[in-house]
C-alpha cells in the first residue's frame, strides 16, 4: 500500500509541477508579440497546460479514493474542497485564454503576417497571471489539508 501511495503522491506531484511550468511558460510568452510562431507555441504549451491538469484531476481523486488516507479523511476536510473549488475556478479561468489562443493560431494559418492585437494578448496574460496567483491559495490548502487542519 505504501508503495501504491507513494507512486500516486509522485504522479500528483509531477503533473502538478508540469502545470506550474506550462503555466508559467505561458505568462512568459505572452509578454511577445503574438504573430503566427508564437501563436503556435502557445496552442502547444496549453496542450500541456491542459493536459497536465486533467491528469492532476485524475490522479488526485485516485489518491483520495485508493491512497493511504482514503476518502473518509478528504471529504470531512474543508481544505480538501477548497483546494478543489480554487482548481476549478482556475480551469473556467482559463478556457478564455485557450479560445484565444487557437484562434489566434487559426488567423496565423490564414495570414502569414498575422500579429494579435495589443490588447487580446495584455488581456489573455492578466488571466493567466491571475491563474499563477490562484496556485498559490492551492498549495496553502495542500499543507493545512495535509496536516488535518480544518477536518
Amino acid at each position: 500500500m505504501l508503495y501504491h501511495d507513494a507512486g500516486l503522491s509522485f504522479l500528483h506531484f509531477t503533473f502538478a509541477f508540469i502545470l506550474v511550468g506550462a503555466l508559467a511558460a505561458e505568462a512568459f510568452i505572452l509578454r511577445l508579440p503574438v504573430d503566427s510562431r508564437v501563436a503556435k507555441l502557445l496552442v502547444r504549451v496549453d496542450a500541456f497546460y491542459g493536459l497536465s491538469a486533467l491528469l492532476i484531476l485524475i490522479v488526485g481523486v485516485s489518491r483520495a479514493i485508493w491512497g493511504a488516507t482514503g476518502w473518509d479523511y478528504y471529504q470531512a476536510q474543508p481544505f480538501f474542497w477548497a483546494k478543489l473549488a480554487t482548481f476549478v475556478a482556475i480551469g473556467l479561468l482559463s478556457v478564455q485564454p485557450t479560445l484565444r489562443f487557437l484562434r489566434w493560431n487559426k488567423a496565423a494559418k490564414a495570414d502569414a503576417a498575422f500579429v494579435a492585437p495589443a490588447s487580446e494578448v495584455k488581456s489573455a496574460r492578466r488571466l493567466v497571471m491571475i491563474e499563477v496567483h490562484l496556485i498559490v491559495l492551492i498549495l496553502l490548502c495542500a499543507a493545512l489539508m495535509a496536516r488535518g487542519i480544518g477536518g
